[in-house]
């Protein structure tokens, strides 16, 4: 646009010269000025052409204002029910790595391959990585006590002491990030409100485990030992239900970053896939956004989601153990990848947080994604899933909402976890969309589809 009024600026210049020297009748200045201007016009022309090719070839220069269109609309964003707030939308300041960044933090990142750019990027990664051998260690736990072949005393007492143990160095590990992060809050510039946003998770954290501890200092195996026993491994459920929440919160700082950075299309697709269900992760599906967002700057396209949530999950894990549920997730989701359609190549399945998955439709409207969701929710409500003989039904609550030109993820995921629980509120296995309106149940047809028995493997 720039070239076309550079163009009409030139000529109505020439325009007015002309005139002015015909009235005046002098040639050589008439000669003069059209030199001039033709040189102006050549010169303006090469221009125009040299920014044309660089367009055709960097089309990314394009973009860059319009990434603004998908980052968090203010300072903070709602991070699927946490606290940890988002990073201003400009670009973050980049503090050296080796002024802030201990040492040891640095080799423990290199030892999995990782890097960071920032304290609070490696903070996030290490946490992430510690947290997940914390877990290993807690459902190590919870197998020693539900394999008990009986009850003794002297043993359970054992387990509750590994237990303290166990959280002890975990609320060490915490105590010196969160010490660390605020230790150089002045050196971290504009990372400092997403610092503090992470020790404040982590000093919370801290709190609810050390009640923890004192519930496990009270548990007496002496006076009834069953209802001690089912106390202690309710104290283990509630562990790993903060050690996932921290998970999933380090992996909403992660992405904080990258997108106040504009990282997210740099990320390694090994990053972007999720080890258990090999469904793409919360990553991965921020990425999908990203691309999709980029390639259609003005939002033309139509696209959809929906958030699926597995129905009293939390009573499976009580009833079966935390091993069998992580196998049952992992069949669950290669089942729904099956269920999704390959043909058109924009439908992709992402495994949020825990139980909960998020589909992605892209040129599809809210209703022909109502149609495929209720389809896919219909064929999970017929098929059984088997472990050694028992058999395990599954229902699910499913939200649709369709993803307008003013939307970001926070918005788009608000909807959603809004239908959802909306869903859960009226009997649950149920769909609802929202279509601007709030969340509104759905009235549909029965699809014929196939049942089938699905195997848990280990």
């Amino acid at each position: 646009m720039f070239s076309n009024v550079s163009l009409m600026t030139e000529i109505a210049l020439i325009d007015n010269s002309l005139w002015s020297l015909i009235e005046t009748r002098n040639p050589k200045m008439l000669w003069l000025i059209l030199l001039t201007a033709f040189i102006n016009l050549a010169f303006g022309f090469a221009v125009a052409v040299y920014v044309r090719r660089l367009l055709d070839q960097m089309p990314e220069l394009l973009i860059v204002d319009n990434v603004q269109e998908f980052l968090p609309e203010n300072t903070n964003r709602e991070l699927s029910q946490s606290s940890v707030d988002d990073a201003p939308s400009e670009e973050l300041d980049i503090i050296p790595m080796g002024d802030v960044v201990p040492q040891e933090m640095l080799e423990f990142l290199e030892t999995e391959g990782l890097e960071a750019g920032s304290l609070v990027e490696a903070s996030a990664q290490v946490l992430r990585l510690e947290v997940g051998i914390y877990r290993d260690n807690l459902v190590k736990i919870e197998n020693k006590i539900r394999n008990l072949k009986s009850l003794e005393t002297e043993v359970l007492e054992d387990l509750s002491a590994e237990l303290e143990e166990l959280n002890r160095n975990w609320l060490d590990k915490q105590s010196e990030a969160a010490e660390h992060l605020n230790g150089t809050e002045e050196d971290l510039g504009s990372y400092s409100d997403i610092a503090e946003s992470l020790s404040n998770v982590l000093m919370d954290q801290a709190a609810q485990i050390e009640s923890t501890l004192s519930n496990l200092e009270h548990l007496d195996f002496n006076t009834n030992i069953k209802d001690a026993t089912r106390r202690l491994l309710l104290e283990v459920y509630r562990l790993l239900g903060l050690a996932h929440d921290l998970r999933d919160k380090m992996q909403e700082t992660l992405l904080t970053v990258l997108r106040s950075e504009r990282r997210l299309g740099e990320l390694d697709k090994g990053l972007q896939v999720d080890s258990l269900t090999t469904c793409l992760n919360r990553t991965g599906l921020e990425v999908t956004f990203f691309e999709w967002w980029r390639d259609d700057i003005r939002r033309e396209r139509s696209l959809s989601t929906a958030m699926l949530d597995i129905d009293a999950f939390k009573k499976c894990n009580e009833r079966h153990g935390t091993i069998l549920c992580d196998q049952f997730l992992s069949a669950f989701g290669k089942y729904l990848i099956e269920l999704t359609r390959q043909d058109r190549g924009f439908d992709v399945v992402a495994r949020g947080t825990g139980q909960q998955f998020i589909f992605f439709f892209g040129d599809t409207g809210p209703r022909n994604a109502t149609s495929a969701v209720e389809r896919i929710r219909q064929a999970i409500e017929a098929t059984t899933f088997e472990y050694e003989g028992a058999e395990i039904e599954v229902q699910v609550s499913f939200g649709v909402t369709e993803v307008t030109k003013d939307d970001s993820t926070t918005k788009v995921f608000r909807r959603l976890n809004q239908c959802v629980r909306t869903s859960k509120k009226n009997g649950r296995n149920r769909t609802f969309i929202d279509e601007g309106n709030g969340p509104q149940a759905i009235d549909p047809p029965v699809y014929q589809v196939k049942g089938k028995v699905i195997p848990i493997r280990g």
